[in-house]
């Protein structure tokens, strides 16, 4: 396999790509929005995933992060450079790369597109920062996001294998920082993307 010493040797010309923001807040809980409208999501279930999206033609990574925040949450981030950089392919192996990139990203990873969704069964890489919000997310778009959720760091960790209703996550320590009003709390949540990278690492960095 090609040594990856930057995030062009991860994503090749003309692949699909985008970014992913693993976002905490002040208490250390991570920010995740909850699929809107347009997401299809098994009935009585939706996802949650890292705020962030497609890289669009002649953006840079940072570009799109920034875009997708504003887009998404309508407020600001903070990129922090991460210590670590972990490579997740989609056989599940997961190790430490050092990049030349600057902010060094927190992870690269390889998701296949769920079943029953339009890209079903191809690959999207995705570039994953550490951030923190510099405001509170305002203006959500329910086709695009029903809400945001804080979740702990177990949280995290446990979404990697089972299925929690909203209402079990909000009586764990979860916290609804934005919508998400009108959604049942009987509603499934479960981890995609970049919230499924994080209890990826957590879990192996951590143990159960």
């Amino acid at each position: 396999m090609k040594r990856i010493n930057t995030i062009s040797d991860f994503v090749p010309k003309g692949a699909e790509a985008g970014v992913g923001l693993a976002i905490q807040d002040d208490q250390g809980r991570y920010i995740f929005f909850l699929a809107g409208t347009r997401h299809k999501c098994p009935p009585g279930e939706i996802f949650y995933a890292g705020i962030g999206g497609h890289k669009e033609a002649g953006e840079n990574w940072l570009d799109c992060a920034y875009r997708e925040v504003r887009e998404e949450i309508d407020t600001q981030v903070e990129i922090i450079s991460s210590a670590t950089t972990w490579l997740i392919k989609t056989d599940k192996k997961i190790k430490i790369i050092t990049l030349d990139d600057q902010p060094t990203p927190f992870a690269l990873y390889e998701m296949i597109h769920p079943v029953d969704t339009p890209r079903a069964g191809e690959l999207y890489r995705i570039i994953i920062y550490n951030a923190r919000l510099k405001g509170m997310p305002k203006n959500l778009q329910k086709n695009e996001v029903l809400g945001v959720i804080a979740l702990t760091k177990k949280q995290v960790h446990d979404g990697l294998n089972k299925k929690s209703t909203l209402a079990d996550l909000l009586n764990e320590g979860g916290h609804l920082i934005a919508g998400g009003e009108d959604l049942e709390r009987t509603t499934i949540l479960y981890p995609l993307g970049t919230a499924r990278a994080l209890a990826e690492i957590i879990h192996l960095t951590c143990g159960k």
